[in-house]
């Protein structure tokens, strides 16, 4: 993610996704990492959580699954 890349999708789209989308996935290939926003609001999401890749992720409704990360840690940046 370049980082007018990390600005947009952490910041400019977190912000107006977060009044309407209710899950939002950001992958991290630098930081090997995902964010998960979820529980939006008027103001925006109202939870987040960051985990590294190769950990299991709990996706909430609507979707309802867990998300295998570990394949993503072949795509980390080193």
């Amino acid at each position: 993610m370049s980082p007018k890349g990390r600005t947009d999708h952490w910041t400019d789209k977190a912000a107006a996704y977060g009044r309407v989308v209710p899950v939002y996935l950001v992958l991290n290939m630098q930081e090997g990492q995902l964010a998960i926003f979820r529980s939006p609001s008027e103001q925006g999401y109202r939870a987040r959580r960051t985990v590294p890749f190769g950990s299991p992720v709990p996706v909430p409704a609507p979707f309802d699954f867990t998300l295998d990360t570990t394949g993503f840690e072949a795509g980390v940046a080193d």
